[in-house]
């Protein structure tokens, strides 16, 4: 794979990658102090020493995983989970805000983007975990008590994921490489990159549900769909939060138009200082 298909990400080129994490980067820091990256040692030579984001702090940490395979990138999320020590809100690189969370978000012992269940989400979440289960040796019994109870998959969308309850996030991380761990032998035999989905997205809410915990969400309506979050037109007066999950959402043109627009607009120092190290090679 070439260093440029590699840097997508999903998006169709590699620059909208670079412009969707320098905007939602640049968005944080107008209403954080605080916005810490998590990366590995590429990702703080290209976010940092190249592509010059002001994070507030950064930790070296994910080259600890470069042994998995890499499809696997929730891992890198969950590690990140498990090594905060204070209450936090992880973001991933295609979120962007207009406002600052509310204070009840902010607060809360466990917070995420959405709900995902439905005939939808229950389709596309059972045909993966089932075809899973085919190959995998192990899987944390919490999976089983939850379908059970609930006549099939409920699960969330972690665009952002964290809270207070810290305690919860080591448990999590742990049953969640656990899962990883003893099936590392059979992943050549199943879809690895949709794999993710089951043991972040759908492990979390059935931990949350077995623990009786507290979960508030950021929509907590049950039939938000993905493109609710994707109004650019209505940005910043209408539209405070914006998430592009997934390469199917990432190819549509009039977002990606509308990505570069916003960092063309909103930051030109930034849009043509990316645009001239892509244009030298240097990204």
């Amino acid at each position: 794979m070439s260093f440029a298909d590699a840097n997508k990400c999903g998006w169709p080129d590699k620059k909208y990658n670079y412009f969707s994490w320098a905007l939602s980067c640049l968005q944080f820091r107008c209403f954080y102090d605080e916005v810490e990256l998590v990366t590995d040692k590429a990702g703080y030579d290209l976010l940092v020493n190249k592509m010059e984001l002001p994070y507030s702090s950064v930790r070296v940490v994910l080259d600890d995983l470069n042994h998995y395979h890499p499809e696997l990138w929730a891992l890198g999320k969950i590690y990140a989970y498990s090594i905060q020590e204070k209450p936090f809100i992880h973001a991933d690189g295609d979120v962007f805000i207009w406002e600052k969370f509310s204070d009840e978000l902010e607060t809360s012992p466990l917070v995420c983007q959405s709900k995902e269940e439905g005939m939808h989400f229950n389709r596309t979440y059972s045909s993966v975990f089932f075809s899973m289960l085919k190959e995998f040796e192990y899987y944390p019994g919490v999976l089983d008590r939850s379908i059970s109870k609930n006549n099939g998959i409920k699960a969330i969308n972690a665009g952002i994921l964290g809270g207070c309850n810290i305690d919860f996030y080591k448990d999590y991380a742990t049953q969640a490489f656990e899962f990883v761990n003893r099936n590392l032998h059979c992943m050549q035999n199943i879809d690895v990159h949709m794999s993710n989905i089951i043991f972040e997205q759908f492990l979390y809410c059935a931990l949350v549900e077995e623990k009786n915990e507290k979960l508030r969400y950021f929509n907590p309506d049950t039939n938000v769909l993905l493109n609710d979050f994707m109004d650019y037109t209505g940005v910043p007066s209408r539209t405070k939060y914006i998430h592009t999950p997934g390469a199917i959402m990432k190819q549509q043109k009039n977002l990606v138009d509308s990505l570069e627009y916003r960092l063309l607009a909103d930051y030109p120092d930034m849009y043509f200082h990316l645009t001239h190290l892509i244009r030298t090679n240097q990204i």
